[in-house]
């Protein structure tokens, strides 16, 4: 009997440390998901905040609209705001989810508009993040300023051409790039779980991104 209770931990243990691994290789591989070998390499506004950053991911999307109709859905991201376009029910399970337009937003809200640099962010109705750059539409830098964990998320909006160079419209390269860091040892040890979970809103909030910006660039029927 002791045996078989000893196998069935011994089993346990294999079947934890096989997931545990797998959720790491996943989490690493999710780091530059969707970005092209020289988006990861670049360097980005943003990166000179917090070089001591123990994780960075840089991810990516390409949408098919000029720089100019993405830049005003990431100008009214926030709580109480646009949203931050990912799992709404999430967001407001955490307390991040008071929206101004019921959900997170669809369309561009002409009264959010108006940001500039060293403007609060919330991220509930506690914790903010602070403008630390802002150059329309290329570039936003939203920075927590304070508490035990370094967080500092950069926008960057590239033009690309059409495939082929055809005289098609312009599309834009959205990079999103995250640094991440523990101003406080004790916080340290969440740090993986914060990266995964940032991993599964981030990429939905990309796709999210995507869809209903090309969609509200369609001509309307």
């Amino acid at each position: 009997m002791a045996g078989d209770r000893q196998q069935r931990n011994g089993s346990s243990l294999l079947r934890i440390g096989a997931a545990a691994a797998a959720m790491v290789g996943l989490v690493r591989a999710g780091r530059t998901l969707g970005a092209l070998p020289t988006e990861v390499v670049a360097a980005l506004p943003g990166d000179e905040v917090d070089p001591e950053a123990t994780a960075v991911t840089t991810r990516a999307v390409r949408i098919d609209v000029p720089p100019a109709q993405v830049w005003p859905w990431l100008v009214q991201m926030g709580y109480q705001r646009g949203g931050w376009y990912a799992i709404d029910a999430l967001e407001r399970l955490i307390g991040a989810g008071d929206f101004l337009t019921g959900g997170s937003a669809d369309r561009v809200v002409p009264e959010l508009q108006d940001l500039a640099v060293g403007d609060r962010v919330a991220l509930n109705d506690r914790a903010y993040l602070v403008v630390a750059h802002l150059d329309a539409p290329r570039a936003l830098v939203l920075v927590l300023p304070s508490g035990p964990l370094a967080w500092v998320w950069s926008f960057t909006l590239h033009a690309v051409p059409p495939p082929g160079g055809d005289d098609g419209p312009v599309a834009t390269r959205l990079v999103v790039r995250c640094r991440t860091g523990a101003r406080d040892g004790r916080v340290r040890p969440l740090l993986p779980l914060l990266e995964t979970g940032h991993l599964v809103m981030e990429v939905v909030q990309l796709q999210r991104l995507r869809r209903r910006i090309e969609a509200a660039a369609q001509p309307s029927v």
